[in-house]
């Protein structure tokens, strides 16, 4: 199986020095041999992977020239670890597919399972709860585990290359970025901002591997948003510009400048929500990570260029205990994918511990375009049904359905396709020259145009949480090359600056 292999020779120079009673000389450094530490299965990129030494550290496949840099392969510049390589199914055997990374692999699926631990490691069970029919990847994700035993059960994702590959293996499969075939909802697994981008139609999308990247296309403005894209409709790849990163022109001499960099941003918002199917009222928590970039423009004045990475809703009750949590909202690939860099400002006068961080108001329409994005009410479900043509109406996220698409799954499933608008304010405290965190100001609209089953197309009504410190934002200096992946996986340690937290000041001050 291509995810546990590990080059024999590699994994002998991890266990030498037990079998030695005394080593003369520096240790073997294997970066310096060309393999690039790795922590995580897709830290490496399309067509190499991370093989892990033991439970925390591994490394990358080597850059090179020819097969013989590689022990086996070389493909592309990139040394192809295991598997035949491929650019079609017809370069493989009868019995194999050519998968997304450019290898012939049998396909391996339909093996029973109720868990991803069944499948073998990054490997993913497609399973259904048995009474709630809720997607699944072990007993513990079912709505009725606690109460009533519910059980998961199902099949092994198979390897594909494409959707087609998919259609032996059973109903509402599509062949994920990680190469497998796997029911909607497979974000909730694997967090599609740790996955690099393998095409593109816009320079926000590209940024997710950091903001020395873009996409290398020609750009001419999108027909409704006017945002920068790829002419002509088509796509392109991200590539990773040769210059530094320019963070403005602004005086060295300002308090401003010692914030200009690169950025991870933790950003929590409260939400109340009445008048949902099942549940009525639910809280749900967007927690998300931003990818920030902050150039000195001029004089005090900062601008904040913020690429969202990960979004999760999580539902939670007042007093922050376990409960049983019936439905959720998840978000796909295709939503996180479509949503532009948003831009603030900052004035930054003194960089002393103490000193404001205000910010001004962002403003972002999702699933439909408006004239005055500030003030315009968002059409609703009414003007759809009069008019499915309303041009206020997009397919923002390019699945086919109008607005964007957000995922219903536990005892309720099914696509919701709705239109929102976020507005935002930080009211930040700077800690040091690394550390800014404070509440925030969100106003949050949000409304159901339609949805894949009629009975999640609801009227609701949503606030922020009376607790003002569930809504949040904590900021902290990363890396100028920081990606997307690398932010999502340092917020996840549980001893994190950025981790989420119910109150901004679960965490204690750095």
């Amino acid at each position: 199986m291509v995810t546990t292999r590990i080059l024999p020779w590699l994994a002998a120079l991890a266990v030498l020095p037990a079998a030695c009673s005394a080593t003369q000389g520096e240790p073997v450094n294997l970066e310096r041999l060309g393999y690039r530490q790795c922590t995580g299965y897709f830290d490496c990129g399309p067509g190499r992977f991370c093989r892990r030494i033991d439970d925390q550290l591994g490394f990358c496949s080597a850059e090179c020239r020819s097969s013989a840099d590689c022990r086996e392969v070389c493909l592309q510049g990139r040394c192809n670890l295991s598997g035949q390589p491929c650019d079609d199914d017809g370069d493989c055997s009868r019995d194999k597919i050519c998968n997304r990374y450019g290898q012939c692999l049998e396909p391996d699926g339909g093996r029973q399972c109720t868990s991803h631990q069944d499948c073998g490691e990054m490997r993913f069970c497609n399973g259904a709860c048995t009474i709630s029919g809720a997607s699944c990847g072990s007993s513990t994700d079912c709505p009725y585990f606690s109460s009533a035993g519910e059980e998961c059960q199902g099949s092994c994702g198979a390897h594909c290359g494409n959707d087609n590959d998919c259609l032996a293996w059973g109903e509402n499969l599509s062949c994920t970025p990680v190469g497998q075939c796997l029911q909607p909802g497979w974000e909730k697994w694997i967090p599609p901002g740790e996955l690099p981008p393998t095409d593109c139609t816009s320079d926000d999308q590209c940024q997710a591997l950091g903001f020395a990247y873009f996409c290398d296309c020609d750009k001419e403005p999108q027909e409704k948003t006017g945002r920068p894209v790829c002419s002509g409709g088509t796509s392109s790849v991200c590539v990773k510009s040769d210059a530094p990163l320019d963070f403005g022109p602004g005086p060295a001499s300002s308090p401003a400048h010692a914030f200009a960099g690169v950025w991870g941003m933790r950003m929590e918002i409260a939400v109340v929500t009445v008048g949902l199917p099942l549940v009525n009222r639910q809280n749900t928590y967007s927690a998300n990570l931003f990818l920030v970039k902050i150039d000195h423009l001029e004089d005090d004045r900062l601008l904040l260029r913020e690429k969202l990475c990960e979004i999760r809703l999580i539902n939670f009750i007042d007093s922050d205990e376990p409960f049983d949590d019936l439905a959720w909202m998840l978000i796909p690939a295709a939503y996180l994918r479509s949503l532009p860099v948003l831009e603030q400002t900052v004035e930054v006068s003194s960089a002393a511990p103490g000193s404001s961080f205000e910010t001004s108001q962002s403003v972002e329409v999702r699933g439909c375009v408006l004239d005055d994005p500030l003030n315009d009410p968002l059409p609703d479900r009414h003007d759809y049904d009069a008019d499915p043509n309303d041009p206020r109406f997009i397919d923002q996220d390019g699945d086919g359905h109008v607005g964007m698409t957000t995922l219903m799954d536990g005892v309720l499933r099914g696509q919701i396709y709705n239109v929102q608008r976020w507005k935002a304010v930080y009211h930040g405290e700077i800690l040091d020259a690394d550390h800014v965190r404070g509440l925030s100001t969100v106003e949050n609209e949000q409304l159901v145009i339609s949805a894949s089953n009629p009975t999640l197309i609801y009227d609701t009504t949503t606030e922020i949480h009376a607790e003002a410190d569930r809504t949040y934002f904590r900021l902290m200096r990363l890396p100028d090359d920081a990606s997307c992946a690398d932010l999502i996986r340092a917020a996840r340690h549980q001893d994190s600056w950025l981790r989420h937290t119910p109150h901004l000041m679960d965490v204690a001050d750095p």
